[in-house]
């Protein structure tokens, strides 16, 4: 198959391959038609950059000490904390010099291509994982068939009981990641996280989350306040393919059939399963 005929294929394979859900001989066939393929190159070298800030998303969690026992074991350090001998150690054979793991480069090129993913993994597994939600309360939007913003998550719910789609919205100039965004379709409560950098709309002016249907105008999910994280009640998510944010008046966009004012971030909205 010719990929550059399928514009959208390498897109989604690009995006599967940074988020780690391609695998196998998929992922090994991609990695060598991105060797010899710029454009296929390109395409993850952009998704892996998009998804770079998620490990914002995820606390820092100090490993037990049996973590590193293992790491140790598994890479052949063990032996530097092995008790001395009381004998003279008897003689070994000349062996090759081992290499350290930290300046071994293959290493480091592996991890820095699955770093992403791995980051992403964590991002979506905490979400599932996580405690009460920290949303804000959003402001309420008028009466006209738009979502309408969450103050609480549903009575009884105290967690993202699963996490369906996730979107990374990128700054249209730079590509950077700026908002990276989770659905959970089982208590049809959507998270909000900005990204650093993805500053809040300045002073008279307001941000817009809106859903993009493949066909038809824009639909208005709510308006996003100041905050780093915000959480807000959004239904039939299934019927977008992308997210994006615009900055408005405050209040919302002027127009009925859209934003009125610049999109600053978008990106497209994929299923986890």
């Amino acid at each position: 198959m010719n990929l550059h005929r399928h514009p959208d294929l390498i897109d989604r394979l690009a995006s599967q391959y940074a988020l780690g859900v391609l695998r196998g001989g998929a992922r090994r066939r991609l990695e060598r038609i991105a060797q010899t393929d710029s454009a296929v190159r390109a395409a993850i070298d952009t998704w892996q950059q998009r998804l770079a800030a998620l490990p914002e998303l995820a606390p820092p969690v100090i490993p037990p000490a049996t973590t590193w026992h293992a790491i140790e074991h598994r890479l052949g350090l063990t032996e530097r904390h092995a008790p001395a001998q009381a004998t003279a150690p008897r003689e070994r054979a000349p062996s090759r010099e081992r290499v350290r793991w930290f300046d071994n480069l293959a290493f480091w090129r592996n991890w820095s291509i699955g770093a992403t993913g791995a980051a992403l993994a964590a991002a979506v597994a905490l979400a599932v994982t996580l405690g009460p939600w920290s949303g804000q309360t959003l402001a309420p939007l008028p009466p006209t068939g738009e979502q309408t913003a969450a103050q609480q998550p549903p009575s009884g719910t105290t967690s993202v009981e699963r996490v369906a789609y996730v979107a990374a919205l990128a700054d249209r100039q730079t590509d950077k990641t700026m908002v990276f965004v989770m659905w959970d379709d089982k208590n049809a409560m959507l998270s909000v996280h900005r990204m650093m950098g993805g500053d809040a709309a300045p002073a008279g002016k307001s941000e817009q989350l809106w859903g993009i249907p493949e066909h038809g105008n824009p639909v208005s999910l709510g308006m996003l306040p100041p905050g780093k994280v915000v959480s807000m009640k959004v239904h039939g998510m299934a019927a977008f393919v992308k997210l994006a944010v615009s900055v408005e008046p405050e209040g919302g966009s002027t127009s009925a059939t859209g934003p009125s004012g610049p999109v600053v971030c978008s990106g497209r909205l994929m299923a986890t399963a």
